[in-house]
């Protein structure tokens, strides 16, 4: 009996797993940054790109400055001889994974770091599980894409964009799967580099 009861409980929680509706909640700007061929070559460097997730992301921002047509060569690192050398920094933001996996910082840290959030994630997920997920469980992701252009070794600018996001798991995910962003990421990604390049463009 209680082999049973372990087995449909494993079964559940995998079901939420599944059940997950990620919302995309940043603002999006359509950037025309022209047909200008800068004619350069950029190296670049990856920073914060931690995570299996994150790093498949950052496969969208790389792909989306190649197919932009601004630089002669994209390349990893290169700095010595490359024109430009751009660091593409992830600020992510404290990850609170208890009960559905395990949490990439010790949880001390979490709470000191960010105490109210903290606090409000737990009751959340307590509410969560204690209504079998009725309440759903969100997690919020208020990550940063921070684009440092560097010149000869140099500092030229920073580059600051939010790629907030929500995740929700729950019954109510699976009425809003029809408008999850889960899949949107690649053209979401590719409307940063965009609009780096369209803020940039005096830099280059």
């Amino acid at each position: 009996m209680k082999k049973n009861i372990t087995i449909v409980l494993f079964v559940f929680f995998c079901s939420f797993q599944i059940a997950c509706s990620v919302f995309y909640s940043s603002e999006r700007r359509k950037i025309d940054f022209g047909k200008e061929n800068y004619n350069r070559s950029l190296s670049y460097e990856l920073i914060g790109w931690d995570e299996e997730l994150d790093r498949r992301r950052v496969t969208y921002i790389l792909s989306a400055l190649e197919k932009s047509g601004k630089f002669s060569s994209v390349r990893h690192f290169n700095q010595t001889t490359a024109d430009y050398h751009l660091q593409i920094i992830l600020e992510s933001s404290p990850k609170f994974k208890f009960f559905l996996g395990e949490s990439t910082e010790p949880v001390s840290y979490l709470a000191e770091r960010n105490q109210n959030r903290f606090l409000i994630y737990l009751t959340n997920r307590f509410l969560a599980i204690s209504t079998f997920f009725i309440i759903p469980d969100i997690d919020r992701d208020d990550d940063y894409i921070l684009f440092r252009l560097k010149k000869s070794g140099n500092l030229e600018k920073e580059f600051r964009y939010p790629i907030e996001s929500y995740r929700v798991f729950g019954w109510v995910s699976l009425l809003m799967m029809w408008v999850d962003d889960r899949n949107e990421w690649n053209t979401i990604l590719a409307e940063k580099v965009s609009e780096f390049l369209g803020d940039a463009k005096d830099e280059l």
